[in-house]
């Protein structure tokens, strides 16, 4: 599916008009003029010069947002599939990360968004915290322009235990953000914008990321952390109600998992006019916590959902889709069935449109990007997604948002459109895309290998100072490594 001219009407699908939420659905035309919807509705009359394209076949959806994500891990994908969070900070942020050049950020991001764009992703926020040296945010910036995709490409301000490195204090970091800013963000346009991802606390101090906040600021940034991530033995202070008391919450800030948040913290988030992202993947598989995203929405915070790492999952909102609604589901009936039984159930926790809202325009929201994407509405870009539906597992469906998220697979993605400009039609992304993007990642793949096997291989035994408060404090030459029982068959593998 494709168009040489400036107009193209998409006709006869059936589409999922407005927020999710509303559970509109009609089977009308879509006219794009210029990347940006310009009509929407039945029959609509093609002008001189007008495409008009048979999409009867399909179910249009909003191209998918993922509203937390990693993209120069792809260059690893799969490594942490069994691992613990003290595992994977170990094993990526304080090993191979320290492997990658610059060139791997570009392989790696490059990669990463083609995987994205192949099954729907339209839009994403890098959080890019392997920032080595000046040309490793100059790759990443590079790579997630060329690729294609829309989103927001955050500085991580990160500081990776490096014997010899590069940044010397957290001021230059911020100096060379100034300078990214300055250099690959002089204006902000609806495709690629920028912001900066905070160092997690208990690795720098309360007044380290102080500064990161207001380096933020001072660049008209998205201001992106990971918050509230750790439970701890005897309780945990509160990332959200120290950076309040410090005056650091304002509006628009992204704030990803927020597993340890309570109520007073949502309050805090949603009064500031904050987002949370979360991805359940992770969360639940590495011990981080409860996904928190029916308990920020129902306290009003803007929420959406994300993939995270592809070192360890698939850039598949579909599949989180479903894990957030089912996990989320079981925590919240469980209570309920045991104390009153099944039948004291009035209604399911989650809903299968709150599920698609949180990955499309909730995470649009969260980006800054909901007046430019995340739904389908006239004026905005045509970033969409053709379902195609003459197959025998999509037939029947009783209402298309419903089998969207219960039934629909990556498989079933049939042409993806950014901005009204194909990036996948009959099934299969660009080939010239796809072909850099997997040779980029061959090449990367290669060569951490080959440098991690210098320094314990692709799965290094840890020491059994993770995850105590010094932690950050302490570099990665001439430590005592122990075991972990998790690696001990990994080693062969």
């Amino acid at each position: 599916m494709s168009s040489t001219s400036s107009s193209t009407i998409y006709r006869g699908a059936e589409v999922v008009l407005g927020d999710p939420r509303d559970r509109d659905v009609r089977r009308v035309d879509i006219e794009v003029r210029d990347g940006i919807i310009s009509r929407i509705g039945p029959d609509l009359e093609a002008g001189p010069g007008t495409d008009v394209v048979d999409v009867s076949w399909a179910w249009i959806m909003p191209g998918m947002v993922d509203s937390h994500h990693h993209l120069w891990q792809a260059t690893m994908r799969a490594v942490t599939a069994n691992f613990t969070l003290d595992e994977y900070f170990w094993t990526i942020r304080r090993n191979h990360s320290l492997r990658h050049r610059a060139v791997d950020i570009y392989n790696g991001t490059l990669g990463g968004a083609a995987g994205m764009l192949d099954a729907g992703i339209t839009a994403t926020v890098d959080f890019s915290h392997c920032i080595l040296t000046p040309e490793h945010a100059d790759a990443g910036i590079e790579a997630f322009r060329e690729s294609g995709i829309r989103g927001v490409w955050c500085y991580g301000f990160y500081d990776p235990p490096l014997d010899e490195p590069w940044f010397t204090t957290p001021e230059q970091r911020y100096a060379d953000a100034r300078r990214v800013r300055s250099q690959h963000f002089p204006s902000d346009d609806d495709h690629v914008r920028f912001g900066v991802a905070l160092t997690e606390m208990g690795r720098a101090s309360l007044e380290q990321v102080a500064d990161e906040f207001r380096t933020g600021r001072e660049l008209n940034a998205l201001v992106h952390a990971h918050t509230n991530t750790r439970y701890h033995a005897g309780g945990q202070p509160s990332d959200i109600r120290r950076w309040h008391d410090a005056g650091l919450i304002w509006e628009g800030q992204l704030h990803s998992h927020c597993n340890t948040s309570d109520a007073e913290d949502l309050k805090i988030l949603a009064d500031a006019g904050c987002a949370v992202s979360s991805t359940p993947e992770t969360e639940l598989g590495m011990g981080i916590g409860h996904i928190v995203v029916r308990a920020a929405d129902r306290a009003g915070v803007t929420t959406g959902l994300g993939s995270d790492i592809q070192s360890n999952n698939g850039p598949d909102l579909f599949a989180v889709m479903r894990l957030a609604m089912s996990a989320e589901r079981h925590r919240y009936h469980q209570p309920v069935i045991e104390t009153a039984g099944t039948s004291g159930l009035d209604g399911v926790a989650l809903r299968t449109e709150d599920v698609l809202h949180f990955a499309t325009l909730g995470s649009a929201r969260g980006l800054g990007l909901g007046d430019v994407c995340g739904s389908i509405e006239v004026g905005k870009a045509a970033d969409l997604v053709f379902i195609r539906t003459d197959t025998p597992r999509l037939r029947a469906a009783a209402h298309v948002i419903d089998a969207i998220v219960m039934q629909v697979t990556v498989a079933d993605v049939d042409t993806v459109l950014v901005g009204g400009r194909p990036v996948k039609t009959n099934g299969r992304l660009d080939p010239q895309l796809s072909a850099k993007a997997i040779a980029a990642l061959d090449e990367s793949a290669a060569w951490i290998r080959k440098e991690a096997e210098k320094a314990g291989g692709l799965w290094p035994e840890m020491p059994s100072w993770m995850g105590t408060p010094a932690e950050h404090r302490l570099s990665n030459s001439g430590v005592e490594r122990r075991p972990v029982r998790q690696t001990r068959d990994r080693q062969g593998a």
